[in-house]
């Protein structure tokens, strides 16, 4: 907390139970809110900061799930839970605060609670930094000139003022000791370092979001305090569900929460500009398998490569497909293209070619008419087998869009408005010397305040980048970069970047960029196309030598492969989990094999399926876009093939490489020199291909 009112604060547990339903469709929920910016949590000394309405949110997500919904406020979810239920194993079904202090609680508590989505602040963020401060009047004017002061960190469940703070300072060489003094709150370590004399210069970290409740509540004056550095972003607010949640039930409040960017009068009471935003790791929750599609609510945003969590997952697929192709709109394209679509907020982005091959093209749409608001185009010649157009999925995050052209030229634009912010070129900043066949393919990510990319070069083989400037975060040396993306999941109890380079997969730290372990192919030749796919605490890979393989980490933190299944051998296309299964499709088959061992449910040879696939899945459905653009809908927990509906969406004959986006209730189809909006449910206006 920020002062004596936060102090005060420090000890209230307020419970508030949503009113106006006039009957549950089952037993209450508990809602923990740990947020330092909700109103009972904070003061009111900055007029429309920190004063989050959660009785607001409270009664949103009772509507929409059907469950009375209690609100409980208080720093710690142990004492949370003590009040709902008097003891550790009360109820708490969905938790809201700062990622690492409710991450390290859970652990306290023993708890399991799944990270599933973010909270945007008042400017579109979800991340916020650590502020180094000195007293006003202290000559240092930079972190190298703290070698000499006392350090006072956060508790080490504050990433802001810890962990990145320890990062910031060692990257300055300036070694601050384990048993060092710690200011548990911002409102300590400010007071500390203003009290402490000449003799004893002090420096403390307090956290971004605190500094204008520190000043306006009087704790500090403007001028007691300078920043002479910041840490790295790191996650902020963030909403977690109960693992042991149904998982209908788990798909619906996640449903609920992602609808919030819907509703401005909700989104101004928890002070915030987009609402919440899916976490890139967090898998889509799965399906109700009742009612229609309206009643689940939208699908979530679909920001970057294979949707939020980067799994292929979305919260629901509908029952059947409508009887006529329902075309919301169609823009055309100058180009052929193999990069997916992003979608979220309100615009949609696509990598694209100018029709005189010379020049790469992305062009910002609006979601709701196809309309071409903006359009980035810059030189970019050469040659590339299977074309030259951009290969990796656009990334839209806070408000900006990352954009990768085959050649190696990397973009950061406002997703608004198409205007450049920074640039930057892989290969030439970073000097890779490989050839440069297929052109650069996997698609940015931003995991805890890092803009990850692979430029393959012996000594930046993984790049981390800041986000909002491109600067230089990390990086790590090793092979040439591979053709699949990056994803992160746990693995072996431990949060981690697993992906490909040339040479083999790969975990890496996503806070330093170092490598965790190496894992080569038993057989040697696999290109590493397909991503690989998160799956109870390990990886499945598949690929064309080596076929499909179940990777755990073992005792040593090194990763070995438990389960396989030789006949499935992809050599482009990406499996989906869901339902307990693995479902993929090679050379006119379709695959469904146990999640836990591979081994196969059923295998189906079905004509429409030759050439590439691209899957999405809910908790009960997997959709297929077949190369000849036909949507395929199947049944997850069928013991068989079993096609629900099948929608041809292009009359002519086609070959489609490009993954779809799905978001809302359409899917986004890049077919040839056309970008398509397709309805799979509701009303929709029936178009001509």
């Amino acid at each position: 907390m920020t002062g004596s009112v936060g102090r005060l604060a420090a000890g209230l547990v307020l419970a508030l139970v949503t009113a106006g339903m006039a009957a549950a469709d089952g037993p209450g929920l508990t809602l923990v809110v740990m947020d330092p910016l909700a109103a009972p949590l904070s003061c009111p000394c900055v007029k429309g900061y920190a004063q989050r309405d959660y009785a607001a949110l409270g009664a949103h997500l009772s509507k929409a799930v059907g469950r009375d919904v209690q609100v409980l406020f208080n720093e710690s979810l142990v004492g949370a839970a003590g009040v709902a239920g008097a003891g550790q194993a009360a109820r708490v079904d969905l938790v809201i605060g700062k990622r690492s202090v409710v991450e390290a609680d859970a652990v306290r508590a023993g708890r399991t609670l799944l990270p599933v989505a973010a909270l945007t602040d008042l400017d579109g963020a979800t991340t916020q930094r650590g502020l180094v401060v000195v007293r006003g009047d202290d000559p240092a004017a930079s972190l190298g000139d703290l070698a000499r002061h006392r350090i006072l960190l956060g508790p080490d469940d504050c990433a802001e003022k810890h962990a990145a703070a320890r990062t910031l300072f060692a990257s300055a060489g300036i070694a601050v000791p384990a048993d060092g003094p710690v200011a548990e709150a911002c409102s300590d370590g400010a007071e500390a370092v203003i009290e402490a004399g000449a003799g004893e210069p002090s420096a403390t970290v307090i956290s971004s979001y605190a500094r204008p409740l520190l000043e306006g509540c009087g704790t500090i004056k403007r001028g007691d305090l300078k920043v002479v550095a910041e840490t790295g972003d790191v996650p902020f607010i963030v909403a977690f569900v109960d693992g042991g949640l149904d998982a209908d039930l788990r798909g619906r409040l996640v449903a609920a929460l992602l609808a919030v960017r819907h509703d401005p009068v909700l989104r101004a009471a928890i002070e915030s500009k987009r609402g919440f935003e899916p976490l890139e790791e967090a898998a889509a929750a799965p399906a109700a398998t009742d009612g229609g599609a309206a009643s689940r609510g939208p699908n979530p945003d679909w920001p970057g490569w294979r949707g939020g969590g980067r799994d292929g997952r979305v919260a629901w697929l509908p029952d059947g497909l409508p009887s006529k192709k329902l075309v919301r709109w169609k823009q055309v394209l100058f180009n052929e293209g193999l990069g997916g679509v992003a979608v979220a907020g309100d615009r949609v982005i696509v990598g694209d070619r100018d029709a005189a091959d010379t020049s790469d093209v992305f062009h910002g749409l609006d979601r709701d008419t196809g309309r071409r608001l903006w359009t980035l185009e810059y030189p970019a010649e050469g040659r590339l087998d299977y074309g030259n157009s951009p290969r990796a999925t656009p990334l839209i995050h806070d408000g900006r869009a990352y954009l990768l052209g085959a050649f190696g030229h990397l973009h950061c634009v406002d997703a608004a408005d198409g205007r450049i912010l920074w640039r930057r070129h892989l290969r030439d900043d970073f000097h890779a010397t490989d050839k440069l066949v297929w052109g650069a393919c996997s698609s940015p990510l931003v995991v805890d305040g890092a803009l990850v990319v692979n430029p393959g070069a012996p000594e930046a083989s993984l790049v981390g980048l800041d986000p909002l400037t491109g600067a230089e975060r990390w990086r790590t040396a090793g092979a040439p970069a591979a053709f699949a993306s990056l994803v992160v999941c746990e693995f072996g109890g431990r949060r981690m970047l697993v992906g490909f380079d040339r040479d083999a997969c790969g975990g890496w730290d996503p806070a330093t960029g170092a490598r965790l372990w190496s894992l080569a192919p038993r057989v040697a030749g696999d290109f590493h196309v397909p991503t690989p796919v998160p799956s109870g605490g390990g990886v499945i890979l598949v690929g064309e030598n080596n076929g499909c393989r179940l990777v755990k980490g073992n005792a040593a933190g090194d990763a070995e492969v438990v389960a396989a299944y030789a006949a499935l051998v992809p050599d482009m296309h990406t499996p989906v989990t869901t339902a307990g299964r693995l479902f993929a499709i090679h050379h006119g088959k379709a695959f469904c094999l146990d999640g836990a061992d591979l081994t196969p449910v059923w295998t189906h040879p079905e004509r429409s399926l030759k050439g590439h696939a691209s899957l999405v899945a809910s908790g009960d459905r997997v959709l297929a876009l077949t190369g000849g653009g036909e949507l395929v809908l199947l049944d997850a927990r069928a013991d068989g093939f079993t096609p629900l509906a099948r929608q041809r969406l292009f009359e002519r004959e086609v070959s489609l490489f490009a993954h779809p986006a799905l978001a809302g209730d359409c899917i986004y189809v890049r077919g040839p020199r056309t970008l398509l909006c397709v309805a799979l449910a509701g009303d929709g206006s029936p178009a001509a291909d």
